[in-house]
């Protein structure tokens, strides 16, 4: 049964959600368990799967190293369901371990067939929720709360280049300069240098705020000095 390209029932809002905005797997655990409650009225079916940032990508259909179970499940109203995810190398190619993966997990929300509708046109819609999940190898050196404070800042040709020395991606939530003007911010990938451009007649101070994003996904502060 090919759940996946179900056609999505109105109004388009997920009945089942899942807990949290992204899903953090430390390597030290054997497992990961991520949760779903069914906050409608009505029995649903849920589908799960991950990519790799393909969101195009069918379910199922990317060799990747994790086992998930159940990949499907019903879950009635009211209730939650437990999905486990596993670290496998052998069920695809291993993720580094010198630094934290990004992968996203999928949660597909397949509403039932209403009753009483024979004869009658009817547009159903399964809702997808799509959430980033980090996979953090065991033994890495530092932690992922310092990794913003470590970034290095620099403005060079009229952008903001930012330098991540950590293992940990950096999630920046938020990027405002004196007078309001703001920068489009982006994820730094741990070792990985960005560009941020920088707004026509903006100046970049020596020092700049900004927020980024924790394990939680909750905005915190912190403060950048700026090389030249």
């Amino acid at each position: 049964m090919a759940l996946a390209g179900a056609s999505a029932v109105l109004p388009a809002s997920a009945a089942v959600t899942l807990q949290g905005t992204r899903v953090i797997y430390d390597g030290s655990k054997g497992a990961v368990t991520v949760n779903a409650n069914n906050r409608g009225d009505k029995v649903a079916l849920a589908q799960v799967w991950l990519d790799d940032g393909d969101a195009s990508a069918k379910a199922g259909s990317q060799k990747l190293p994790f086992v998930l179970t159940p990949t499907t499940r019903r879950i009635d109203a009211g209730h939650a369901q437990a999905f486990r995810l596993t670290y496998a190398p052998m069920a695809g190619a291993a993720l580094p371990a010198d630094r934290e993966s990004l992968l996203y997990f999928n949660l597909l929300d397949i509403p039932p067939k209403p009753e009483n509708v024979e004869g009658k046109n009817l547009l159903q819609f399964a809702v997808r929720t799509r959430v980033k999940l980090f996979y953090r190898p065991a033994g890495l050196p530092g932690h992922a709360r310092d990794a913003a404070a470590a970034l290095e800042w620099r403005v060079e040709g009229g952008a903001l280049q930012l330098h991540n020395p950590s293992a940990y991606h950096v999630t920046l939530a938020n990027l405002v300069l004196p007078g309001g003007k703001t920068i489009e911010v982006d994820m730094v990938p741990p070792g990985e240098r960005i560009s941020l451009a920088v707004p026509a007649g903006a100046t970049v101070p020596a020092t700049l705020k900004f927020q980024w994003l924790d394990d939680y996904g909750t905005a915190r502060e912190a403060e950048a000095k700026i090389a030249r």
